[in-house]
């Protein structure tokens, strides 16, 4: 026999004295750790894809360029959080360079 104890942000809403809701672009937003690597979705590998990616999106934004050596959908630019939290301000670190996939940019 086994329990499985989890809950999710919806249980909280009985107990709150008003709720908001909003929709985002889950490509954005929403890279769920649900399951082991392995599986077919929701997993960490995926969620670090997910975010490659975004931030490859990010660098594009801001004028940069990329090369890769591996197909790009398996790999990306990882953007320290002290450079840019939400892709905002990496004009002067990315315009007019090339990043070679994958890579990291830091501060």
């Amino acid at each position: 026999m086994g329990i499985k104890l989890e809950q999710f942000i919806f249980d909280a809403f009985a107990y709150a004295p008003s709720v908001a809701l909003f929709e985002v672009l889950r490509e954005e937003e929403f890279a769920p750790v649900k399951n082991a690597n392995g599986a077919s979705y929701d997993t960490p590998d995926s969620a670090r894809l997910m975010l490659l990616r975004l931030h490859s999106r990010w660098v594009v934004a801001a004028g940069g360029f990329l090369t890769h050596s591996v197909p790009l959908y398996l790999t990306g630019v990882e953007i320290s959080p002290l450079c840019s939290f939400a892709g905002e301000n990496l004009e002067a670190i990315c315009r007019g360079r090339t990043f070679h996939a994958p890579s990291e940019i830091t501060f």
